[in-house]
């Protein structure tokens, strides 16, 4: 596939996510509500704790197409002023579902951050290309460890992986924020508060 093909069908993906996301969140209520309607009719035991998972199913179901959508439909280079803390809490399950049931993504961070100037889209690359790469070194049971915090000048972003898999797409990492700073398993992204 050519660039200039390839380019366009991302492009059209990208434009058509909020629709996908409009019918998703429309087809999750329908769902949420039914389910809710069962709840109260089901007797106890097994039913009530299979209707518990259905339940626990579709809200993890909802979290992962959200990430994925809000992913796909950033434009590219299209820096806005935004929250990382709003960032990562979109992202994570994203990140959850590329590091598969071996491993995982957990995050630390305030309730609140200044926001900052960044490339959503940049970032969200960025951090999957952590991810699919550090996935297969990641012994199991281990997780990709995401620390946000706030500086006197710059909001940071710190990723740290298992011991012995080190920092990785640091090109694309680099490309993403402001300031990066690599340690032994991990690395610190910064920007620069406004």
């Amino acid at each position: 596939m050519t660039d200039d093909v390839a380019g366009q069908r991302l492009d059209r993906l990208r434009r058509v996510a909020p629709a996908v996301q409009h019918e998703v969140n429309n087809a999750m209520m329908v769902l949420a509500a039914n389910l809710d309607l069962l709840s109260r009719s089901v007797g106890e035991g097994a039913p009530t704790r299979q209707l518990d998972r259905a339940v626990q199913a579709s809200k993890r179901l909802e979290e992962t197409i959200r990430g994925y959508l809000d992913a796909a439909r950033q434009q590219v280079a299209e820096p806005t002023l935004i929250s990382l803390v709003q960032v990562m809490k979109q992202s994570l399950p994203l990140l959850r579902v590329a590091l598969g049931a071996r491993h995982g993504a957990e995050l630390t961070a305030p309730e609140k951050l200044s926001p900052v100037s960044l490339d959503r889209a940049a970032l969200d690359v960025a951090l999957l290309a952590v991810a699919q790469d550090a996935v297969g070194r990641m012994p199991n049971g281990t997780r990709l460890g995401i620390t946000l915090r706030e500086g006197e000048a710059e909001v940071e972003l710190e990723l740290t992986l298992p011991e012995g898999v080190g920092p990785v797409a640091l090109a694309q990492l680099q490309a993403c924020c402001g300031r990066l700073q690599v340690f032994g398993n991990g690395c610190v992204l910064a920007w620069r508060k406004p």
